[in-house]
């Protein structure tokens, strides 16, 4: 595991799930910006189409004309009805690819979030939450990128533009409906504020249940041996009775904000068809209602739908907005939590050498020093204190002490996986700006792949050449020689029974084939017999030429070759940390 450390600035503008939401958008809105062009364009051509319908019954059925003579009216109306088709379309394949594009670059993001993360912190989390957070959180972002977004500014512009054709026409009925179009908005947003508490709410509850439920899926074996499969089974189901519930409040607050949009709606339309009809009818004769004929009236009762139809829309997409930030909440946390990682580049392989020296690049003399370092958890849980040493390359230090006493959590501090306590930790990298750290812990990352596929992972560069040397240096080569195609073997889940001690050795493997500045080991002789111990010892002598290599151990062989170590013993008997 490679890590590059940086601490970034103290700051205290943190990101809010909207900020999120937004700072996500920057990266898409030329695309964005043409959806929303898009559904202007699609307004347009929607009044266009029915101004010609209305003038075409004003001249058929008032005028008495031809229809045969309408043949420019009857083209502008099918021409404009198949340009707003192709704009609705362009408008969503717009607005597809951008959220598409949107929630690649976020996935993106949190995986490096998450190789750059702590272990510790990845122990934390259930790998059900994480899952959640991949899938569903960045897929419920989708309605908010592709609909929303766009749908929040035709919301404006669209109403805008069938007003100014009403006014044209009629301005006290452009008037009426100027007075009942805020009445829309002010109620999707008091009840869509409703739906996005409820969203936000039970986000944490929905994690809680994937992750219980993905808990017993991997303990079934266990639950079968104790007969718990019928307790297990009313467990879920009661926790899945309580989800179905939590799903249904915010249903229905749903249903109610359509109700209500659709009651005022109705309500503005049918003023609307009240006037015409009254002033037609010589009713009503103030104003401008001696004005209206067939083709005022038509037209205006034709576009009354279409100014209310965007806010509409935006009504029913503020439910995916509600979820959208719901699920960017769950992620910000990650976002927040995480240290910058800077850039670096890659440690070069080592090359293809004819005698098959294992080596480091000669260019990095990295320079380690820890001033007063109190490492631990907590202020009251302190493991060890004051410890001091300052190393350079070709170093090897050994870090002793009983269990418990701090040994990986010195690791963990040293890697910045935790932080101090108190005192300073510097490296000096040489020619970088940060330092590539190597790290093997107790319990090695290894993927369900071939031993080829886990080696190159963080060994990119190496050959099959190298490789095979390097599995021989190390003991493998004899152990998998009894097996085909050697660097084709699968492990993970799927392994064919390695032990622990082969699985810490491929580990340490890669770090030979690409090797970094400082390099740290928990326990790496801790599962092996004494002749691959040996290989071991002889592979961290050659290492620790161009390395400062630090090792934690309880193995009396491999403290003997480093060339210093420090004891930690527990807090109660001493305070600090020698070195010797």
């Amino acid at each position: 595991m490679f890590i590059q450390i940086s601490r970034p600035p103290a700051t205290d503008n943190k990101l809010t799930g909207r900020l999120l939401l937004e700072q996500f958008c920057c990266s898409q809105l030329p695309m964005l910006k043409a959806a929303a062009t898009a559904g202007v364009l699609s307004t347009l051509f929607i009044c266009v189409m029915w101004i010609t319908f209305a003038m075409l019954a004003q001249a058929i059925i008032v005028n008495g004309e031809q229809i045969s003579d309408q043949s420019i009216l009857i083209t502008c109306f099918f021409c404009a009805a198949l340009l707003r088709v192709i704009t609705v379309r362009l408008q969503t394949m717009c607005g597809d690819t951008a959220s598409r594009k949107i929630r690649a670059d976020m996935r993106r993001e949190i995986l490096a979030l998450w190789r750059n993360q702590s272990p510790l912190v990845e122990h934390q989390q259930s790998p059900a939450s994480a899952a959640t957070q991949w899938v569903e959180d960045v897929e419920a972002m989708d309605g908010y990128f592709s609909k929303y977004w766009p749908q929040k500014i035709l919301a404006v512009v669209s109403p805008l533009i069938i007003l100014c054709v009403v006014a044209w026409i009629n301005w006290l009925c452009a008037l009426l409906l100027l007075i009942s179009a805020p009445l829309i908005p002010v109620f999707m947003i008091l009840v869509g504020m409703g739906a996005e508490q409820l969203n936000q709410k039970y986000s944490i509850t929905r994690q809680r249940l994937a992750g219980h439920f993905l808990d017993r899926v991997a303990n079934l074996t266990t639950i079968k041996l104790l007969n718990g499969e019928q307790t297990i089974f009313d467990e879920v189901k009661s926790r899945s009775t309580d989800y179905r519930k939590v799903i249904m409040r915010t249903l229905r607050v749903a249903f109610l904000s359509s109700t209500v949009l659709e009651f005022f709606t109705s309500v503005a339309i049918a003023s609307l068809a009240i006037y015409i009809g009254f002033s037609l009818y010589g009713a009503i004769t103030w104003g401008p209602a001696a004005n209206i004929n067939l083709f005022s009236g038509l037209l205006i009762l034709i576009l009354a739908p279409e100014f209310f139809q965007p806010l509409r829309t935006l009504s029913q997409y503020y439910h995916d907005k509600a979820s959208a930030l719901g699920a960017a909440n769950n992620l910000v946390d990650l976002f927040n939590s995480q240290t910058t990682a800077e850039v670096c580049p890659e440690v070069p392989p080592i090359n293809s050498q004819k005698e098959h020296e294992i080596e480091v690049p000669a260019r990095y003399q990295p320079r380690l020093k820890l001033d007063n370092v109190s490492i631990g958890y907590s202020h009251e849980t302190v493991l060890a204190k004051r410890i001091s040493l300052n190393l350079c390359g070709n170093q090897m230090l050994a870090i002793s002490g009983p269990s418990g006493s701090g040994k990986s959590t010195l690791l963990n501090t040293i890697a910045n996986y935790v932080k101090p306590l108190s005192g300073n930790i510097s490296m000096s990298p040489g020619k970088y700006p940060v330092t590539p750290i190597a790290y093997l812990p107790q319990k090695p990352w290894i993927k369900n792949a071939s031993l080829l596929e886990n080696i190159t992972e963080l060994a990119p560069n190496t050959n099959k050449e190298d490789i095979l040397f390097c599995l021989a240096a190390l003991g493998l080569s004899d152990e998998f020689g009894t097996r085909q195609n050697v660097l084709e073997t699968p492990l993970g889940k799927h392994s064919q029974g390695l032990s622990g001690g082969q699985i810490q050795r491929v580990a340490l493997s890669r770090i030979l084939l690409n090797p970094t500045p400082i390099i740290l080991l928990d326990e790496p002789t801790a599962k092996l017999d004494v002749h691959s111990k040996a290989l071991i010892l002889t592979a961290l002598q050659t290492l620790k030429k161009k390395a400062i290599v630090i090792v934690a151990t309880h193995d009396a062989a491999l403290i003997d070759v480093a060339d210093s170590c420090i004891r930690l013993d527990s807090i109660g008997e001493i305070s600090h940390a020698v070195l010797v």
